[in-house]
């Protein structure tokens, strides 16, 4: 589900900062049923969960399918998945007669049961794939209907360096995180990027064409505002959250601010004095552009994140301290969404306690505890899980490709 409005996401943050938020109202997702075919090197899955269970452990040596397994689940939200990789690169290039890849899953949310699909089809004379979906029997359904349904946090070992890496990863994590709050976040996104790749184009080319270049700047200028404008308030609402975090201090608060992007400008301004900033500025930089191959804007700036304890910048910190970063933004990320939208995303934290201390390591299993949705996890083995014993599922990745039916094994 998206937050019914800007109002309503930013009302929430304002309700966190002043700590009013009902933590209980909020109700979890939870998959109860899953299947996948042709999905990596899953020829068929078939997995039926206990009701309502809070955790899935998924554990089995590396290489062994665990966190393909998660990205099936990824695919029950909207985008391109936690790999963001080609549709068609998902299928398992073992088997030569695989066609399509799909994944179906039963959720329970509150007192509904849904049941929800995908996979995707190549565009006819077009060098592109695109995913289709089906809710409850009905196909052919944009891929913002499986977010009015649910989302999805994740936490990946790629992303243990993020604050240490290029700018544009931080861009993207920023943006998914927005695109839980902002139902049209993501198309505003690819609306301002295809807008900014055809009008460095005119201009590489030589292209004096006025009215053509206007209206790409004036293009710019209006998906170039909204982007902006949801992303500081995405950073905003992270912010409330962090700020009521209720893990006794396990894990550090980072301090979050944009940088760089024209976002000293923008941030005073009203969105429509922001769309006209930016279609200005575009127009100025057409010379410039046309001698140097580069040109300001929104697709520039960067997600600063100041460990608060030892007033580091989070690049500087270590490994370890990076990823306990991380994963306080990822709890407020669930936290924020819970207040905004009254359900809980569902999260799939993939190889979670790596560079964890073991302080860190139990305060993490408390916090993932203290969530009322469903949380899958994966390690080599169980013994970082002793803490969800009592209450979570554990799978044996193994047993799963070991069991599957004969079939499928020489499909």
């Amino acid at each position: 589900m998206y937050a019914r409005s800007r109002e309503d996401a930013l009302s929430a943050a304002a309700q966190m900062d002043s700590g009013q938020t009902e933590k209980t109202s909020a109700s979890g997702v939870f998959v109860c049923r899953l299947q996948a075919a042709y999905f990596r090197n899953y020829p068929f899955l078939r997995l039926d969960l206990p009701a309502d269970c809070p955790q899935i452990v998924l554990t089995g040596k590396n290489g062994v399918g665990k966190t393909n397994l998660l990205e099936a689940i990824s695919f029950l939200v909207p985008g391109k998945g936690l790999r963001q990789a080609k549709f068609s690169d998902i299928l398992p290039k073992e088997n030569e007669r695989a066609s399509a890849w799909g994944v179906t899953a039963v959720l329970h949310r509150g007192n509904e049961e849904i049941e929800v699909g995908t996979d995707y089809e190549k565009i006819d004379g077009k060098n592109s794939e695109r995913r289709r979906v089906r809710i409850n029997g009905a196909s052919g359904l944009a891929q913002t209907e499986l977010g009015r349904i649910c989302s999805a946090v994740w936490l990946t070992p790629a992303m243990d360096r993020l604050f240490s890496g290029e700018p544009s990863g931080r861009r993207r994590f920023l943006d998914r995180l927005a695109q839980a709050f902002f139902e049209n976040h993501a198309s505003a996104c690819a609306a301002y990027s295809q807008a900014l790749k055809q009008w460095g184009a005119l201009i590489r080319d030589g292209e004096k064409d006025e009215r053509w270049l206007s209206a790409l700047e004036t293009t710019l200028g209006k998906y170039g505002a909204k982007v902006a404008a949801e992303r500081r308030e995405t950073v905003a609402i992270l912010q409330a959250a962090l700020e009521q975090a209720d893990d006794n201090g396990a894990f550090p608060r980072p301090v979050l601010a944009l940088r760089g992007g024209w976002e000293e400008e923008l941030i005073s301004v009203a969105e429509a004095e922001a769309a006209a900033f930016i279609r200005k500025r575009f127009t100025a930089a057409r010379e410039t552009y046309a001698q140097t191959g580069s040109a300001g804007g929104i697709h520039t700036v960067d997600l600063d994140a100041l460990h608060r304890e030892k007033n580091m910048p989070a690049a500087a910190c270590s490994t370890g301290e990076q990823k306990a970063l991380l994963i306080s933004i990822l709890l407020a990320h669930v936290r924020a969404q819970a207040a905004a939208k009254g359900v809980f995303p569902l999260v799939l934290f993939d190889e979670a306690a790596a560079h964890l201390d073991f302080a860190r390591r139990e305060a993490l299993m408390n916090g993932i505890s203290a969530l009322k949705t469903q949380v899958w996890l994966t390690g080599t083995d169980s013994r970082p899980f002793e803490g969800l014993k009592e209450t979570a599922h554990f799978i044996a990745v193994d047993d799963l490709l070991r069991n599957a039916p004969d079939w499928a094994a020489a499909s």
